[in-house]
């Protein structure tokens, strides 16, 4: 576990076990939540553009072109819509999902990553007409197929 970090609103954020932090955004997130104003609200999604390219987005979006195929990741409920032998792309966000701590007085890290928001995946009881048209156009970069 990584953190704890804060808030522009003030709010401390903790992160979790089980928060699917990938190494590359761990320095970015004192920075990237310190622009985060979660308003109050119980699940906070939050895409911050640092400004400069500070690393690169393995989710692309697709065409008719692509080699597309679906993968189950560990520790995911459904598979996810990938694309082979594509580069990964640069990119200056960080997206960060937060919900509110059981205390009420903080927030838990749910996951980060730079990357923009993408919305939870079609299998996803969360899943929204917004998220499944996302994942309909974008796929993320299996890890063995990069260029």
């Amino acid at each position: 576990m990584m953190g704890p970090w804060r808030l522009a609103s003030g709010e401390l954020v903790i992160d979790r076990p089980r928060s699917h932090l990938l190494p590359e955004v761990v320095p970015l997130l004192p920075e990237a939540l310190a622009q985060v104003d979660a308003g109050g609200r119980e699940f906070v999604e939050a895409e911050v553009d640092l400004g400069r390219v500070i690393g690169e987005s393995i989710c692309v979006a697709t065409t008719d072109a692509d080699r597309i195929v679906w993968v189950r990741r560990p520790g995911r409920a459904g598979p996810t819509r990938c694309v082979v032998g594509r580069a990964p792309e640069p990119c200056s966000t960080v997206t960060a999902i937060l919900r509110r701590g059981d205390r009420g007085e903080e927030y838990v890290l749910i996951t980060a990553y730079v990357g923009r928001i993408a919305g939870p995946e079609p299998w996803d009881r969360h899943a929204t007409d917004a998220s499944r048209a996302f994942w309909a156009r974008h796929a993320l970069i299996i890890e063995g197929e990069r260029p």
